[in-house]
């Protein structure tokens, strides 16, 4: 008697299309980032081979959860000779298998944009599915992925179709037939493990190299996205605790230097500044520039060789400029929210989409006390980024979003363009200084972020080269008119990148993301450069030095640091000027000498600086989520009367 085995060969062929498919995309990511795989770190063939091979370990992993189903199906099919059983399997591998190739697909473009994969960050873009498609369809850069995607589908089904109804089975006696399921089964059940012993496969076994590229490059973004979503679950049920509170507190105090709290509010502190203007006419107009995607590298001053910025480098010599500036992310978001209220970002946390919204006390709610009107101008629609709802609680009175332009000035899923949102605001603030008060007029621009509006005579090698150039000539002209303005020399202008971009990537967070120009401008303002690190966070107390206004800081910005630190989803990066500190929720991954690009961690020959940084970063988190958690950050609110002093 004979048994007729066929499910073993099935999958076994599955396997393989599907790790070669892997490898397919693999080979595509490594291809379009072999100028930063040089970069960073020592590349050798050697150290190439030992990524893939280690990134097939991920694929083994990802394909056989996804094919343990069809293979006891089939195992079933084999003695029941049901061909339901086969078709039944191959839609499911043809199906879950086409989503998993359409994640990775769109990984591709994901990493060359954050250079990371995709991750649990990635469902803050579900609230925009409308914004989402409009970015993949308004830019040309991200067809080529579509087509290459419905490409690679096409020949997968041809492929599939085959491997099931063309397998021959083949006979062997009972005893045969039932090791050759058991070896089948051994087999997958190693490669869900991915290791032959030890604990199964975890991120951290993809970092074997000093280069972060290659250690990126191993991990399959599947299976990224699944342990980062267990994650996300996991901590929306236990709270983030990286340090104690209390001890948290205390180190927030003493890096603020408050020795007596005065107020609820354990980081209120009052800032008494050098003069204060008397009289409303004395007051300086503010005008806040957010300035999309610019990351420093951009500039000539830090050395582009493109010409970009040829405008903001000629300003940033006439101005009170900061060479040393940093944000406190990789999003828009964290940019508004820090510049503004003076927090950083807790892992993974959207501060503008909490529910109920909360209010803060930063730039717009300390000018509306002191008389000034308050304006925000967005290029797109109010629900992106919770805008909608998020700034008219924090002390902006007029929001002008996209309803407010004509339909002729909509360039795409982003709305007008620089150009148009400037010329826009200028008639607005216009109407603003008619009124007689001063003014804070904030600009979120756009033009440099993808899918680009580019006029067609802005000249360049790429579209990012010429939407950069377009930004900076839109801000020319901005200031040329503004300058006409009865306004403009009682006007102080305050330029910032948003946040940058990857460019020549080194570490695990790429410092082009957070390394942002800064930039002070008035009449007045003396020029010069200032090399001290500074974050976002501090530019209202800088604003409110160079405004003359006395106030009470109640965020953790301040006008000396020691240190900068930024988010990047699911990591924390803090530096000095020598050493940057790379932390997740769980342990340091790494200290380097940033400034030489050095990729030596270095945490065991100075574990003392090491342990300081962290603290320090440590601290900052989990002081601002308890801040947060009490209602703190209000502190105007009911619990904390803005006029009584807590003994």
């Amino acid at each position: 008697m004979t048994r007729k085995v066929l499910a073993p060969y099935i999958i076994a062929k599955s396997y393989f299309l599907a790790i070669s498919i892997f490898l397919f995309f693999r080979l595509f990511l490594f291809l379009s980032h072999t100028n930063e795989a040089k970069i960073n770190g020592k590349l050798s063939y050697f150290s190439i081979l030992e990524s893939f091979v280690m990134g097939l370990r991920f694929d083994l992993l990802v394909s056989g959860f996804i094919l343990v189903l069809p293979f006891l199906l089939l195992v079933i099919y084999d003695y029941k000779q049901k061909p339901i059983l086969t078709k039944i399997s191959f839609i499911w591998v043809f199906t879950v298998f086409g989503v998993v190739f359409m994640m990775t697909a769109g990984n591709v473009v994901y990493f060359n944009k954050f250079y990371k994969h995709i991750d649990s960050q990635t469902l803050e873009w579900f609230d925009h599915p409308l914004t989402v498609l409009g970015m993949i369809f308004e830019e040309p850069v991200y067809w080529y992925m579509v087509v290459v995607f419905f490409v690679v589908l096409f020949i997968f089904y041809l492929l599939l179709r085959k491997i099931f109804y063309k397998t021959k089975s083949h006979s062997f006696n009972p005893k045969k037939a039932i090791l050759c399921y058991f070896i089948s089964f051994i087999l997958i059940f190693l490669s869900l493990r991915g290791t032959l012993k030890g604990a199964p496969l975890r991120n951290q076994d993809a970092l074997k190299s000093k280069n972060s590229l290659l250690n990126k490059l191993a991990l399959n973004p599947v299976f990224v996205f699944e342990k980062s979503m267990e994650e996300y679950y996991y901590y929306r049920r236990h709270p983030l605790r990286l340090i104690d509170e209390k001890e948290a507190i205390e180190n927030l105090k003493k890096y603020l230097n408050i020795k007596k709290p005065e107020y609820k509010s354990p980081i209120a502190r009052k800032i008494i500044n050098d003069s204060i203007g008397t009289g409303k006419g004395n007051r300086k107009n503010v005008v806040l520039i957010f300035m999309e995607s610019l990351g420093a590298w951009k500039m000539k001053h830090f050395g582009d060789t493109e010409n970009r910025s040829p405008f903001l480098d000629s300003l940033f010599d006439h101005s009170m400029a900061f060479t040393n500036m940093y944000s406190s992310g990789t999003h828009t978001y964290c940019g508004i929210y820090s510049v503004d209220y003076g927090f950083p970002i807790i892992f993974e946390k959207h501060p503008l989409k909490d529910i109920p919204v909360k209010r803060y006390y930063g730039i717009p709610q300390i000018l509306k006390e002191k008389g000034y009107q308050t304006s925000f101008f967005i290029p797109h629609g109010l629900e992106f980024d919770n805008l909608g709802a998020f700034l008219p609680q924090n002390a902006y009175d007029n929001i002008y979003f996209k309803k407010d332009y004509p339909k002729h000035a909509i360039r795409n899923i982003w709305g007008v363009d620089d150009r148009f949102l400037f010329h826009f605001a200028l008639k607005k603030i216009d109407k603003m200084y008619q009124k007689g008060k001063p003014f804070l007029a904030t600009i979120l621009t756009i033009s440099d972020h993808g899918p680009f509006y580019i006029p067609k005579d802005i000249k360049g090698k790429t579209d990012r080269i010429r939407a950069s150039k377009f930004a900076d000539i839109a801000k020319k002209e901005f200031m040329n008119e503004a300058s006409k303005k009865p306004w403009f020399d009682n006007t102080i202008f305050v330029f910032y990148g948003d946040h940058g971009e990857t460019h020549n990537m080194v570490y695990d967070i790429p410092l082009t993301y957070v390394h942002i120009p800064l930039l002070f401008y008035s009449k007045d303002l003396k020029p010069i450069k200032i090399n001290k690190l500074t974050s976002q966070m501090d530019i209202m107390p800088i604003l409110m030095r160079l405004l003359n206004i006395n106030y009470v800081n109640n965020t953790l910005g301040k006008t000396e640091r020691k240190y900068v630190i930024f988010d990047y989803d699911k990591l924390y990066g803090i530096l000095d000027n020598d050493f940057l500190l790379i932390i997740d929720k769980h342990k340091t991954l790494g200290l380097y000498k940033y400034k030489t690009k050095d990729t030596k961690d270095y945490s065991s020959d100075f574990p003392e600086k090491r342990k300081k940084m962290e603290t320090y970063l440590k601290s900052h988190i989990q002081g601002t989520k308890y801040i947060l958690e009490h209602n703190l950050q209000d502190f105007k609110g009911k619990n904390n009367p803005f006029n009584i002093i807590l003994k």
